[in-house]
């Protein structure tokens, strides 16, 4: 009698631990070396605490990471937790792939982070998506060149044209870089185009109009289109990607160019001897900061995934500033919550210069058709760049497809 009430109880025990053991699936991109090992870290103490959820780590290569999220989907084999990009949420939440987390949050979990940040998740009034890293753009400007030249920091527009002509005509170097393709080459025309009044839908979230048919977006098209056309830029533009740019400017033969914080780590970390200034965007008035772009990633639940309760726990767990300390800061990247930011690894000098332009950053447009938008919008550009079309001609094609896309 003893012996079967014995078996009883260890049945009832296995059945307790198999009931309340969950596994859990965790996908990241690699933002650097860093990432991997950081993250980790996180799922070794998240274990620890939490003895019955088991944490399986996927980190992956940016390059692929798009291709890759679409077919897990597709088959069904994605991971519960999902880390990317902003951009793609709408695509996503309307095909159903993710779930909105308000409903999974406490007002104190929504409480760490920014409010503007949180909004920037957004999608029909619904948070899809959780904020993992931000960022945001400053210009680059090699001082010896530009002593060199005769020119000054331009501050504006009109200046920074100036600037380029100097440095063109009387250097060796290429006076502004103009990104012409791959990974945010639309964006770098966001920078013009946001300055000079215009935008690419009629609305950043849920926007149903292409906005391209405006005098700002025609401005902004021919002032990039002129700098191109007169030699103050590098030549054969279409063929430049950002690290392409940054490898210019390392190397001293570009004088300006806008990126994000990780040039000047590597300029440091190089060993290039670069004397820069890490600056705000220009603006169209002396004295006034321009309008920048601010950059989110984020991480989103999965709809199918059947530990969604343990997914936000994970989730919530490694947000605490230690963690973002380590893996955020060393990707050269900015926090997402309050706390973190407080953090000493941010006090860096080049992560000081893109929080000092949070407040005048941003967001680029998202969409449910936001990859379609872009390759769109891309192409178009390219036409510009490469003197294929006007800058008329070409803006008057991506506002018609545009149109047609966001309409769908």
């Amino acid at each position: 009698m003893k012996k079967s009430i014995l078996k009883v109880l260890t049945g009832v025990c296995v059945l307790s631990t198999l009931t309340y053991a969950s596994t859990l699936r965790v996908s990241v991109p690699a933002y650097a070396d860093s990432t991997k090992p950081a993250f980790e870290k996180i799922v070794a103490d998240f274990e620890k605490e939490n003895p019955g959820i088991d944490v399986k780590l996927e980190v992956g290569s940016w390059s692929s990471w798009q291709q890759k999220l679409q077919t897990d989907f597709f088959s069904g084999g994605n991971a519960d937790l999902i880390y990317s990009t902003r951009a793609w949420v709408p695509t996503y939440a309307a095909a159903n792939k993710i779930v909105a987390l308000d409903s999974y949050l406490s007002d104190s979990d929504k409480a760490q982070f920014p409010a503007s940040l949180l909004e920037a998740a957004k999608v029909n009034g619904k948070l899809y998506a959780l904020p993992s890293v931000t960022s945001a753009r400053n210009l680059y400007v090699n001082l010896d060149l530009l002593k060199k030249a005769g020119a000054t920091v331009p501050t504006t527009w009109t200046q920074l044209q100036e600037t380029a002509k100097l440095v063109s005509q009387n250097t060796d170097a290429y006076g502004f870089g103009i990104q012409g393709k791959e990974v945010e080459m639309e964006k770098y025309f966001y920078y013009a185009l946001w300055n000079f009044g215009g935008s690419v839908l009629d609305k950043t979230v849920g926007g149903t109009k292409s906005a391209l048919n405006s005098d700002a977006a025609l401005k902004a098209a021919n002032f990039y289109n002129d700098l191109i056309k007169k030699g103050y830029a590098q030549k054969n533009v279409t063929s430049y990607n950002r690290e392409d740019l940054q490898e210019l400017f390392k190397q001293g033969k570009l004088a300006m160019m806008i990126t994000h914080g990780v040039l000047a780590e590597q300029i440091s970390s190089e060993g290039h001897n670069i004397n820069f200034v890490q600056t705000d965007v220009p603006g169209m008035v002396k004295g006034k900061k321009g309008i920048t772009l601010g950059v989110i990633d984020a991480v989103h639940l999965s709809e199918n995934s059947k530990n969604k309760k343990d997914a936000v726990k994970f989730l919530m767990f490694s947000v605490k500033p230690k963690y973002q300390a380590d893996w955020i800061a060393k990707a050269n990247l900015l926090p997402v919550t309050i706390e973190a930011g407080k953090d000493k690894a941010f006090e860096a000098k080049h992560l000081q210069a893109m929080i000092s332009a949070v407040p005048n950053a941003k967001f680029a447009f998202i969409h449910a058709k936001s990859t379609k938008i872009i390759d769109i919008l891309r192409n178009e550009l390219q036409a510009i760049y490469s003197g294929k079309k006007t800058p008329e001609q070409a803006l008057k094609t991506a506002h018609k497809k545009i149109n047609r896309a966001a309409r769908k």
